[in-house]
């Protein structure tokens, strides 16, 4: 198992990485714990994701989806859920930045095993 966590100003990010052979499933949350959606992906395949209500985390787990494709060559899940009460755009770049270097960094410690 693998852990990442990051945090800038009220934001933390925790991503956990869990070995299934070659494959992966990741859980990235932030903030209040939930599932907000779930993006699966292979090479040689679309990536397919479940949004769950009104939840728009897919917007993350699609590209962190695309991130993982380019970078790590194992099937994979995305579970993600993260929310803050009032954040604000600026917030939300953020989070979307921590997340997709937190999926680099993950890919990376991967591929060094």
């Amino acid at each position: 198992m693998i852990e990442i966590c990051r945090k800038l100003s009220r934001t933390e990010l925790k991503l956990t990485a869990i070995e299934m052979g070659k494959d992966i499933c990741i859980i990235l949350t932030g903030g209040e714990v939930h599932l907000g959606s779930v993006t699966v992906g292979s090479i040689g395949m679309d990536n397919e994701t479940i949004k769950i209500k009104n939840h728009k985390e897919y917007v993350i787990t699609e590209m962190l989806g695309d991130i993982i494709k380019k970078e790590y060559s194992g099937n994979f899940v995305i579970c993600c859920g993260i929310h803050f009460d009032n954040i604000i755009k600026e917030e939300i770049s953020e989070i979307t930045n921590m997340c997709c270097q937190m999926t680099v960094d993950l890919c990376s410690r991967l591929n060094r095993r």
